[in-house]
């Protein structure tokens, strides 16, 4: 036998695949440009200082009008006090305590001679 091993040659089936042409797309950005950064940023720090400026402001209202509260709760305590004084007064000003006060303590007698009246 002869050597006839001959080289079986492999057939390569690759087909060329024929790519279409790209076209050209024009790519629209979307990233934030620094201008719309400089806005938003602007923007963030206005609505904090806002935020900040109506936050002190109630916390201010708030402590006034407890302080108002305080106020006329005390206005109202001496309010009551003052009757009270007036309700004591109008008791100990009675013509019939100061009488029996200047006999007993002062040692003073009721003259009725020595009573002038006088018509206004």
């Amino acid at each position: 036998m002869s050597n006839l091993a001959h080289k079986v040659q492999r057939k390569n089936h690759y087909t060329e695949q024929v790519q279409p042409e790209r076209q050209i797309e024009k790519r629209t950005r979307t990233t934030i440009t620094r201008g719309e950064k400089f806005i938003w940023t602007i923007s963030a720090v206005l609505l904090v200082a806002a935020s900040i400026f109506l936050i002190t402001n109630y916390a201010t209202i708030y402590s006034v009008n407890k302080d108002i509260q305080v106020t006329e709760t005390k206005i109202e305590q001496h309010g009551k006090q003052v009757s009270d004084l007036t309700l004591q007064k109008s008791e100990l000003s009675t013509p019939q305590r100061i009488k029996e006060y200047a006999r007993e303590k002062l040692g003073m007698a009721f003259n009725e001679k020595n009573v002038k009246v006088i018509n206004n």
